[in-house]
Parts: C-alpha cells; structure tokens; sequence
C-alpha cells in the first residue's frame, strides 16, 4: 500500500475533476506504463480503480494523476470525491498495474477510440505515441464537448489524427460502421460506455484475434440462473468448499475463513486473480483475454466460475 496526498483537484470538464495525487516529503512514486491503473482506496471504506492520465512508462514518476466523473449511478465513490476530497487529503492506494496495455511494437496503424470518462487510458497511450512511428487516429466522444476530459489538451494535438464526435452536436452516437470500415488497421483501443463497447465488439468480430484491446469500467450483466454448486479445493492444504449457485468462488472462500485480496468484486480490476492446477473455469470478468481464457490457467474468482464439478487453484 501506498501513502499519498492530494497535491491538486482541478475542474476538467463537466461532472469531471482531475486528482493529483504526490508522496509525502516529494519522494517518487512506482512507475506505470500507458493503461495501467491504481486501487484507491477511500476513507468511507470503498476501493475504486482509476486509470492514470499521465501513465508514460518510466521508471518512476513524481505524481500519479487521475480522472474521477460523477456517476449518475455512483454507489458513493465518486460522490466520496467530488463532494468530499479535498486539496492534502490522505488516501491510501495500490501500486499500478496494466490489464490494458498498449503494445505499438507490433502495431503500426493504430485507432484508438475514448468516449466519456474512457477517454483518461486512452489519453495517456496518445501522449506516448505522438511523434513516433506510429500511424495512430484518436475518435474522442462525448454528449457534448463541455463533458469531454482533456478536450484542450487533445485539441491541440494532430488535426489529421485527432477527431471529435459529440451526439448532441451530430444528432447521434458515433457511425462505428463508418468509422471501423474506413482504413484497414492493426489494432484498435476502445474505453467507454459498456453500450459502445459491445458495438465494437461486435463489428470487429472478423478482426485477427488479439488486434482489439478493450477496458470496461462497469462490469458485464451475466444471467446467475443456471449457475450450478461446484467443488473449490485448494491445492497448498487440500481444504476445499462448495461454492453455491448463489454466491461466488471468493464469497466461498471468506465463509470458510480465507483471507484472499480483492478490490472491485465485478471482474474489472484483477486484484483476486488465482492460478488454475485443475478443472475448467468458466470465465465472467473483464480482465483476461482471448488466449488466457482459451490457457486456463488464470482464474477470477470474484466473478467467473466452474465449467464443470470441480475446480483446483493454487491458493
């Protein structure tokens, strides 16, 4: 755990604050690459991930910074920091870690697409690929430009790369029909709306695997009703539970007394990831894709579940 303060609160954009975040006595925080996030963790008990907008791969970096939107929805984490969090407020947070990283070494013709507060990852892989051989295109979205994060920042960037798509201006969401057929690319980033990212997913179905890279900040509904009992064993002492149709594999595993680290209880953050030594997992999350699915060899237990009767992990 990380100790940090609040060195900076800033008006972004509408219902958007931008979070600064230093070590005490100017000491350097852990570096992090384009995509990567932090735990924080908030005094009313919540621990909410934030992708860093200022994430450029270095060693170290002197402060992390983070954008928090309001949610219509919020479940009193970001209502916690735009009514609450204050200039030298304390936090305490995780070290960085990327479940979204940008891998332009073998991607040449890049699109990248941020909408709403998705836009903060995809901010920091654009500031790391300007002016570099990449051949890269930015679609920012938003319902209008008065809610889009870091528009003056973007807007000053390439004409010809950057490019601006607000519904209520153009009369609608953004053509991905359009949009995905207009150049052959080799790989697309895409963070928003769970509503545009199931469209992306969905119209780039014919895409070589492993050429579209997405993050979700809310997880995926799944339908619970044929979820079935199956056996948990954990392979260090042999101790196993039955892991209910109504509960999850880390719900299973506190009722039982173990003390395994979590953060987002959706399948988003990765926190609970356990090794599989035997069985099938049925996977639910947001984290692992397409290869590491088909390997199952990597398990999150706080959502994802058992294919079949039994599933051993190495805990």
């Amino acid at each position: 755990m990380i100790q940090v303060l609040v060195s900076q609160v800033q008006a972004l954009a509408r219902d958007a604050l931008l979070i600064e975040l230093q070590a005490p006595n100017g000491q350097v925080l852990p570096g992090a690459a384009p995509g990567a996030h932090i735990d924080v963790h908030l005094p009313n008990g919540l621990i909410r991930q934030y992708s860093l907008t200022n994430a450029q791969g270095q060693p170290s970096q002197p402060s992390y910074q983070i954008a928090v939107a309001r949610d219509a929805d919020s479940r009193g984490g970001s209502d916690w920091v735009h009514d609450k969090l204050r200039l030298g407020s304390a936090l305490s947070i995780s070290e960085p870690r990327n479940l979204f990283p940008l891998n332009t070494a073998a991607e040449k013709k890049v699109l990248f697409i941020g909408a709403g507060i998705g836009i903060t990852p995809i901010f920091a892989m654009v500031n790391s690929v300007k002016g570099t051989a990449v051949d890269w295109t930015l679609m920012a979205c938003a319902r209008s430009a008065s809610r889009l994060a870091f528009l003056e920042e973007l807007s000053g960037l390439d004409d010809n790369r950057v490019h601006f798509h607000f519904d209520l201006d153009q009369g609608g969401p953004l053509d991905l029909h359009a949009l995905l057929s207009r150049s052959q690319w080799d790989a697309l980033y895409a963070c928003g709306p769970a509503g545009l990212l199931d469209a992306i997913e969905s119209k780039t179905q014919d895409w070589p695997a492993g050429s579209v890279h997405m993050e979700r900040f809310k997880a995926q509904a799944h339908d619970g009703s044929g979820n079935s009992t199956f056996e948990l064993v954990l392979s260090s002492s042999g101790q196993s539970v039955q892991v209910a149709a109504e509960e999850t594999p880390l719900e299973a595993l506190e009722r039982i007394g173990v003390d395994h680290p979590f953060s987002c209880r959706e399948g988003l953050c990765g926190t609970c990831e356990v090794e599989v030594i035997e069985g099938l997992p049925d996977h639910r999350d947001n984290v692992l894709d397409a290869g590491d699915r088909a390997a199952g060899t990597r398990f999150i237990p706080c959502i994802s579940r058992c294919a079949g009767n039994r599933l051993v992990i190495n805990l």
